[in-house]
């Protein structure tokens, strides 16, 4: 069993969270011999959320959108999307401390809740664009079942995990948004593993990178594209085939399904969408 493997085993046994999240496991390795502690969110991103209270809206009717996937439109008269409010979680102990790092570019100063809402409002119809049809989204933010970012406020980041569901498969997908290390790696440099993996530049200087891994021997698939914008902001999609099932005795038990349904292609159509910025 290699190290990755390890560390999926690891975070199963380590409640609250479902589902694990493999581009994060591996993210945090290779932060951590980088010596810039990037703490594992949670399985999947499924996990006791971060501190953005977002005020309920009131819903109309789900409107039907491209490609099968149904979203729920934004309140009536107003441009924002509709949100389900995100409670901050009880604390167990002191706040993960804030983690500091040189980036390309000065930090933005866009306040958590509209950042929240424009990436959320830039990411369900791109979403929805190429969702297959018969596929069923997921939302995973407790009491949630819609596709929304959450604010991570320790490693300044933005995050929205859902999974994808049809006919007895289960994958993940996570999208996630962080400010651009200062040193951080370009092209394959960035991989998770020695897998399949091409990097090219984009017309506008950015750089895309994307990456198929197979970790271990039990059927684990990942799929990671990773765009590295020229306006300092990296946007890394990521779908695998893992989940967790509890077992009747109450026993957590990993399962591998088929291959994952997005493709590359699709992935990177999610990456490269525009709104997908931390410098709008």
């Amino acid at each position: 069993m290699d190290e990755l493997s390890r560390q999926m085993r690891t975070a199963v046994a380590s409640p609250p969270p479902t589902r694990i999240d493999v581009d994060r496991l591996i993210a945090d390795d290779r932060q951590r011999r980088r010596h810039r502690a990037w703490a594992l969110a949670g399985a999947g991103a499924a996990v006791a959320v971060a501190a953005v209270a977002v005020a309920p809206a009131l819903l109309a009717r789900p409107v039907p959108q491209p490609g099968g996937l149904t979203l729920p439109p934004a309140a009536a008269g107003s441009a924002e999307p509709s949100l389900c409010p995100i409670a901050e979680p009880s604390a167990s102990g002191p706040p993960a401390p804030q983690q500091s790092y040189d980036t390309v570019r000065e930090r933005s100063t866009e306040r958590p809740d509209a950042g929240v809402a424009r990436l959320t409002q830039a990411l369900r119809p791109a979403l929805a664009a190429v969702v297959p049809a018969g596929l069923t989204v997921e939302g995973t933010i407790p009491g949630c079942d819609r596709v929304q970012f959450v604010y991570e406020k320790s490693h300044w980041n933005y995050y929205a995990h859902v999974r994808l569901v049809r006919d007895g498969q289960t994958d993940n997908l996570t999208v996630r948004l962080i400010p651009t290390a200062a040193d951080e790696p370009r092209g394959c440099a960035t991989a998770p593993s020695a897998g399949a993996c091409t990097s090219t530049r984009l017309p506008d200087g950015s750089t895309l990178t994307t990456s198929i891994s197979t970790p271990g021997d039990e059927g684990a698939e990942q799929r990671r594209v990773l765009v590295q914008r020229v306006d300092g902001t990296s946007v890394t999609v990521t779908t695998d085939n893992f989940r967790v099932v509890v077992e009747p005795d109450g026993t957590p038990s990993e399962k591998f399904g088929p291959s994952p349904v997005l493709s590359v292609a699709q992935l990177t159509e999610i990456a490269t969408t525009p709104g997908l910025t931390l410098y709008p």
